[in-house]
């Protein structure tokens, strides 16, 4: 340092940064050396200037891009700093309510690994509570049960591109259902009545979308894999509970419960769960 002068070396030495850094931060008009050799091109700095490298640096850390840096020394203005603070406040409020968000979803997703993992065995009916949930329906535009899983898949895509649409995220395909009324599955008329999804957020879709509530039940169950295997399965859903003398309460639900193959991500290789809300009678023999 000759009179409090630095090279852009020496003022990259001091301040533990790099001379990419520096020649960034004068291309972009944050910090313009003192003076610039019209021969070589070599920067000269006043060692002052590290005030105003720790300055850029500290805002970075705060969150403030370089655009919004560069604004700030531009306009050199109180009020304009507090305004622009305020404003990353609001935007630090979002994004920390967008990173719980985050971290429900995952723990979501690892509550339904652990649900996967401890499934009943394929095939057989057991009772099962299903604690409340929101859903949003649509009525269903075809016959689901007499088609291939790809028709629930395609008219699911819409379904979810609608809702995000309306903002409302965190929405996945095991998260998505079919309904039978209950009257087709006594009758064994195998028609689909609606496609939906389960709403992880309730109050995220609030005033954009109709909410339905699902009350909490006892469900005959039975769990299976692939779609084309659904009207078997509710053959013997049905047959199961009439044989212990179940009343029927409501539709039935087809729920998909996993649908990546378990060994290749990339394939499809759905698991569902069939489930009708039951009443388990007083002459109810023992399961």
């Amino acid at each position: 340092m000759k009179n409090n002068l630095l090279t852009i070396g020496q003022m990259a030495k001091l301040n533990h940064t790099t001379l990419a850094t520096l020649r960034l931060y004068d291309d972009k008009g944050l910090l313009k050396p003192k003076s610039v050799n019209p021969l070589n091109g070599y920067r000269t700095y006043d060692v002052c200037q590290s005030a105003v490298f720790h300055m850029i640096q500290y805002n970075k850390d705060l969150g403030l891009n370089l655009n919004e840096i560069k604004a700030l020394l531009d306009c050199s203005d109180q009020a304009f700093l507090v305004d622009m603070y305020h404003q990353k406040l609001k935007d630090l409020d979002q994004q920390m309510k967008y990173i719980l968000w985050q971290k429900e979803q995952i723990r979501s997703i690892l509550d339904w690994k652990d649900h996967v993992c401890h499934l009943p065995p394929r095939g057989v009916c057991t009772l099962e509570y299903v604690r409340k949930y929101d859903v949003f329906v649509k009525k269903a535009t075809r016959n689901y049960f007499q088609e291939d899983f790809g028709s629930v898949v395609y008219d699911l895509a819409h379904l979810k591109a609608e809702l995000r649409q309306k903002g409302i995220h965190g929405i996945y395909s095991y998260h998505a259902f079919v309904t039978m009324k209950l009257d087709d599955f006594l009758a064994r008329r195998y028609r689909a009545a609606e496609l939906g999804v389960i709403i992880p957020d309730k109050d995220e879709a609030t005033g954009k979308i109709e909410v339905q509530s699902h009350s909490s039940n006892m469900s005959a169950s039975v769990y299976l894999d692939g779609f084309d295997h659904v009207p078997a399965y509710l053959d013997q859903l049905r047959d199961t509970c009439q044989q212990k003398h179940y009343t029927m309460l409501g539709d039935v639900i087809c729920q998909i419960v996993a649908i990546l193959d378990p060994c290749d991500y990339r394939k499809t290789s759905e698991v569902l769960r069939l489930q009708v809300p039951v009443q388990k009678n007083a002459d109810t023999p023992s399961a």
